[in-house]
């Protein structure tokens, strides 16, 4: 936390000891013991409240995150149920950038059955 050399702590305590005198000094350097004791431990607690408090926090998400996985390996392994062409979840070895997977193309059909609308076909006719 704080680094003082063993010179700087025998002149901060030869000050004290001119200062507050060596009858004094003893009942000062307990108290100043009891208060920095007081605040380590109100600094523990707090630490220890925040972290509670975060863990709280997360384990809904996590709760959430394990039922979508588990979800997702039910449905990867039940027979019959295949992947819908061209969606690819992607892996961080698809990319060593980080960058998402680019989705495979899928193939047209016969015609241009997506290019023509409903109104586009009622006119034609």
């Amino acid at each position: 936390m704080f680094s003082v050399s063993p010179a700087e702590m025998v002149t901060i305590a030869l000050i004290a000891l001119v200062v507050f005198g060596p009858k004094r000094l003893p009942e000062i350097a307990r108290k100043a013991g009891r208060i920095f004791r007081e605040l380590r431990n109100a600094a523990s607690d707090l630490r220890s409240d925040f972290e509670k408090e975060y863990d709280d926090a997360l384990k809904p998400l996590d709760d959430a995150r394990r039922a979508v996985k588990d979800t997702l390996g039910d449905l990867e392994a039940t027979p019959g149920v295949r992947r819908t062409p061209g969606v690819r979840r992607s892996t961080p070895t698809d990319d060593p950038e980080g960058a998402p997977a680019a989705p495979e193309e899928r193939p047209e059909s016969e015609g241009s059955a997506g290019d023509s609308t409903p109104d586009d076909e009622a006119g034609e006719s």
